[in-house]
């Protein structure tokens, strides 16, 4: 296991296979609401992931681990989903996403690019996600509950 996961502490975090990623052990106080979804180009997800996840030390959320991972989840279903977000109903996504868009904003203007446009399982994954922020990186929809989806 690594000693750290983009360079937050990895004991803050719970490790999955196969698909790689590392969930915090700080869960959402909510059992469903929306999930915000941070989409990047592969070869940038390193500098995105340093910049964000320290904003969202107290917040529930789960990462592809590096090594490769992310360049795997993007040829599946489930691409475009580098940053999980479960902040729970409007109001503390709202929070959140104010929190991180301007620093995705200021990415964007360093060149970081966004990756594929994640959908929705609901929809068995023929419908995007809703484009939410100013910088074209987050994705969003409503998940009844979080454990399921």
């Amino acid at each position: 296991m690594p000693s750290d996961i983009y360079g937050q502490p990895s004991n803050r975090y719970e490790m999955f296979l196969p698909i790689m990623f590392a969930e915090t052990r700080l869960k959402s106080q909510y059992a469903g609401g929306f999930k915000l979804h941070i989409t990047v180009a592969t070869e940038q997800a390193e500098p995105l992931a340093r910049v964000i996840l320290p904003v969202l030390e107290r917040i529930h959320h789960k990462v592809v681990l590096p090594g490769g991972h992310y360049a795997r989840l993007n040829e599946g279903n489930e691409r475009g989903k580098f940053i999980t977000i479960y902040p729970g109903p409007a109001a503390p996504s709202q929070h959140v996403l104010d929190a991180i868009d301007p620093l995705l904003l200021q990415l964007r203007a360093q060149g970081i690019r966004p990756g594929p446009v994640p959908t929705t399982r609901q929809s068995n994954h023929a419908e995007a996600e809703i484009r939410v922020g100013h910088s074209g990186l987050v994705r969003t929809y409503w998940a009844e509950n979080y454990r399921t989806t």
